[in-house]
């Protein structure tokens, strides 16, 4: 399994390309600037020296997208995804983690089935999207601080099982299982075969507490489920040089730990 973390800025993947890791994954804020800012700051990127393989929050904030209730609107959203998911494909982004909260929020009073029902048809559209360039979109189940819509990995499974003729992948995240206080091994087994990419961080994040315990049961069961691709730490870092070379250490004892030599 590869080991990665989430960089917010030039600087952060600067400092990360010097620690153990396998590849990056960048948030999509950082990649919001004028196109005329982009190319150099691709350049910058690569010349890191670590690839980016994947990216997070393809729907930034501050574009106020919203893809279920009264005010959805797909067309508008999928044209933030679709710039997206082109300014990573610039710096070779393969997988495309989708949380974006605030745009899947189900506003009170909506109904849980017509939620559901413009939720699927946007996967569908946002998957073709990832299809023609290549990419993998992966639903990431969310805490309920974060979203009332898809709170579990169990959930995220129903909702892409659902979906025909596209292969949508899920993001299992031990920081959301933890928050939520669900079994980590139950959540992970009933993503099973659908896991295409991983998260973990401290819990609650940036508090530098790792649970190594419970890191261990996620990460066994993420290999019990056949995952051998990305782990990505995505952790609020106060101190990114000092505090993410630690969670480094952290994870690269971990998978240490429960990979054993034997194991990609």
């Amino acid at each position: 399994m590869e080991l990665g973390c989430v960089v917010r800025s030039a600087p952060e993947a600067e400092r990360a390309a010097r620690l153990p890791l396998d590849y990056l994954e960048i948030k999509g804020d950082m990649l919001c600037v004028e196109r005329g800012e982009l190319a150099a700051l691709c350049v910058r990127l690569r010349a890191a020296g670590l690839p980016f393989k994947a990216m997070t929050s393809p729907l930034p904030r501050r574009f106020k997208c919203r893809v279920v209730g009264p005010d959805a609107d797909h067309a508008a959203a999928l044209d933030v995804f679709r710039d997206m998911c082109d300014r990573g494909a610039a710096l070779g982004v393969r997988t495309v983690v989708l949380g974006s909260g605030q745009a899947r929020s189900v506003p009170p009073g909506h109904a849980p089935a017509q939620a559901l029902g413009q939720f699927r048809d946007f996967l569908v559209q946002a998957h073709q999207v990832c299809a023609e360039r290549e990419m993998t979109l992966a639903l990431e189940p969310l805490n309920r601080t974060e979203t009332n819509f898809v709170n579990s990995c169990a959930e995220a499974r129903e909702v892409v099982d659902s979906l025909t003729g596209v292969d949508v992948r899920i993001t299992a995240d031990c920081f959301h299982i933890m928050s939520e206080q669900l079994p980590i091994a139950d959540e992970v087994a009933a993503a099973g075969a659908a896991v295409g990419h991983a998260h973990t961080s401290s819990v609650p994040r940036g508090s530098g507490d790792f649970h190594e315990g419970a890191q261990k049961e996620f990460v066994a069961a993420l290999l019990a489920a056949g995952h051998r691709g990305g782990l990505t730490v995505e952790d609020d870092f106060g101190d990114f040089g000092r505090e993410a070379s630690a969670a480094v250490d952290v994870f690269r004892r971990v998978l240490a730990s429960v990979s054993g030599p034997s194991l990609p």
